[in-house]
């Protein structure tokens, strides 16, 4: 049974994505030794199908992702919508590379415009720069390197589950593969929620 255990990188080829994923379906669509199926093997192509058609979604969200990255408009947005968060000194910084988990535990690498704030020592023709930020990235509320979906799932099943190590494996089961130490610091942390994406309880 497939299950989606490892990262999964972005093909950033939709034609490619559903040729897979037709692929996939099809075998396990496939009507073979019917006489001895039962409840348990229909839950098992259920969750295979599941599974791949959560990785199908995340290289959608890859596609989706990346072209948004390489849009202009999208660009000037995003250093509009942070100047709350840009000082005097704040410059352009060239670029920086980001790994973005989505659905289907579907990697994403993203090049993105970088920005920090230039301090100016005492030495004329020194300079220190502070830690920068991605406009991109807090604009959307992934600084975390996750998407915003897979952010809402882990705080929603860290929260309700009976551990952490139960939380992970729904979360597992659900195309989110993350790391025991990730969720406990996410859910312990919930302050650190970016503020452009808030999850409303009422609906947990």
């Amino acid at each position: 049974m497939l299950t989606i255990r490892y990262k999964i990188y972005a093909t950033l080829d939709l034609n490619k994505s559903l040729e897979e994923f037709k692929d996939n379906v099809t075998k396990i669509l496939e009507l073979t030794d019917i006489e001895n199926w039962d409840g348990v093997k229909i839950k098992d192509k259920e969750e295979e199908i599941r599974n791949i058609a959560l990785i199908l979604a995340g290289q959608c969200v890859a596609i989706l992702l990346y072209n948004l990255s390489h849009n202009t408009i999208a660009i000037n947005t995003a250093n509009k919508n942070t100047q709350a968060w840009w000082r005097t000194k704040t410059k352009h910084h060239g670029y920086k590379n980001r790994q973005i988990l989505t659905i289907g535990n579907v990697e994403l690498n993203l090049n993105l415009p970088y920005v920090v704030e230039r301090n100016n020592k005492n030495n004329k023709t020194s300079k220190t720069l502070n830690q920068g930020f991605c406009p991109f990235l807090r604009w959307l509320g992934m600084e975390e390197g996750i998407t915003p979906l897979v952010w809402s799932n882990i705080a929603k099943y860290g929260a309700i589950s009976s551990s952490f190590d139960a939380a992970r494996q729904t979360l597992i089961d659900w195309g989110i593969n993350i790391s025991l130490k990730r969720i406990e610091r996410k859910v312990c942390r919930k302050n650190l929620l970016p503020a452009s994406f808030a999850i409303n309880l009422l609906f947990w």
